[in-house]
């Protein structure tokens, strides 16, 4: 499955692309639209997508439990009561200047080390820049868990 995804990443290779726009963290209690996320899922207070670095807001979910617990809370989305532990990537062998850029699904690696879920950013492989090019160092599986390649 990986070999499918360096394969199209080779071919958009001689695309011209101003690079990937993240949108970063998704808003608290909202779902990635363009990653499956639907209001049938009772964690969904809203459905976003990701345009050009930006979450929009889709739709809401009025009908879900979450969405009245997220107007009460704190909104934090990060660490502290209900975060998350960010994954550390060892960024020690990192480089500048790889070409040619990402194109999506792919992210550079500092996107794996978000919260709560770089899965849900509508990234599927993570790329550390290394003097030999880019290298894998992590890669969303179907059922959106982060793997740390090894």
């Amino acid at each position: 499955m990986r070999r499918v995804s360096v394969a199209i990443w080779l071919a958009l290779a001689a695309c011209d692309s101003p690079g990937v726009l993240l949108c970063g963290e998704i808003p608290a209690d909202g779902c990635p639209i363009g990653r499956g996320g639907t209001c049938d899922d009772v964690y969904c207070a809203a459905l976003y997508d990701c345009v050009q670095g930006d979450w929009e807001r889709v739709e809401r979910c009025p009908n879900n439990p979450v969405t009245s617990a997220s107007a009460t809370s704190s909104g934090a989305g990060g660490a502290g009561e209900g975060g998350c532990a960010p994954v550390v990537i060892d960024h020690s062998t990192e480089a500048e200047g790889c070409t040619p850029d990402l194109q999506e699904p792919d992210c550079p690696a500092v996107a794996a080390e978000t919260c709560p879920n770089p899965c849900l950013t509508g990234c599927v492989d993570f790329f550390l820049c290394e003097r030999e090019g880019w290298k894998l160092v992590a890669f969303c599986d179907d059922a959106l868990k982060l793997t740390i390649v090894p």
